[in-house]
């Protein structure tokens, strides 16, 4: 029997591209439970069925095991913090959200996409976790956007349809931050540090050019979510910054891998790339990852 290396499996399951949900539900009690998942399935419109997988190993196993009705919460893409909540934090995960409770007293999430409410249809123990299937009572759902998430992080659609827009119809430059073991790549020129980017291209769209020049610079690295759309008031060019994640340290002539804890005392080329890389040093400690839209003296973080 071959030997299956569980870290590999996770990282390859990881490479399914999915939404992200928070579960929720009441114990007999009144406690209330919810834990993030993305493995959340469609399963039957007659009747109207759908799935979810609690993990063994989850602190509130026992009341999503043996409960009656749970709830499912598909976040939005500007949700990421209660994602994160959900995922790892300790203690009541619902204060600081908003939310109501549905007809069984199922907490839903305010500003989700969709929701669905559900009483348990079956539950079959499978391996570390349990398939419960859940009958939907009751659901709604808007236009908004949903969190997406693949290979260890989250991404947002609507970021990445906004970044393909102003390619496709205006003048423009596209970078990328290329993190390796926990360092940058950064090219040094005169003027400073700077991040590998080109002039992009209408024909093919950002994240395509982008992922051609690293490519073409021997660059073996695996394109993540967009960071960054603004536009450059000086330079009169909208710039769209993607991160991305190097396969090895193989940087041939494109500059050098820098660490993240230094990069805070590095000059570079402009301020607007300071501002950005301050932020992602940031944000690269807190395990929250945010984008920005605007000019490069002032805009939104999302």
């Amino acid at each position: 029997m071959t030997t299956i290396d569980t870290r590999e499996l996770r990282n390859a399951f990881g490479s399914f591209m999915t939404g992200v949900t928070v579960v929720t539900a009441v114990s007999e009690s009144g406690e209330k439970v919810g834990f993030t998942a993305n493995s959340f399935t469609s399963v039957s419109v007659d009747p109207p069925l759908l799935l979810v997988c609690p993990a063994n190993n989850l602190s509130s196993f026992d009341i999503f095991n043996n409960c009656k009705h749970f709830a499912v919460n598909i976040l939005a893409e500007d949700q990421q913090d209660i994602s994160n909540t959900f995922a790892s934090a300790k203690g009541d995960r619902f204060e600081g959200i908003n939310w109501h409770s549905d007809d069984n007293g199922c907490p839903i999430i305010d500003g989700t996409v969709a929701h669905f409410s559900c009483s348990t249809y079956s539950n079959i123990p499978a391996g570390d976790h349990i398939l419960l299937v859940g009958q939907i009572s009751d659901f709604s759902a808007n236009e908004k956007l949903g969190l997406g998430y693949a290979k260890g992080g989250y991404f947002s659609l609507g970021m990445e349809h906004r970044a393909e827009e102003l390619t496709h119809s205006l003048d423009g430059v596209v970078g990328a931050i290329i993190e390796y073991d926990n360092k940058v790549l950064l090219t040094s020129t005169e003027q400073g540090y700077s991040l590998p980017q080109v002039a992009s291209s209408s024909d093919q769209g950002s994240h395509k050019t982008i992922r051609n020049y690293l490519e073409s610079q021997g660059l073996d690295c695996e394109m993540g979510s967009v960071y960054s759309v603004y536009e450059n008031l000086d330079a009169q060019k909208f710039t769209t910054y993607y991160r991305a994640n190097a396969n090895n340290d193989t940087v041939n002539q494109s500059g050098v891998y820098i660490d993240i804890d230094k990069i805070a005392d590095l000059n570079f080329v402009s301020s607007d790339i300071q501002s950005m890389l301050q932020r992602f040093v940031l944000e690269k400690q807190n395990g929250v990852f945010r984008l920005y839209v605007g000019d490069n003296k002032t805009g939104d973080i999302h």
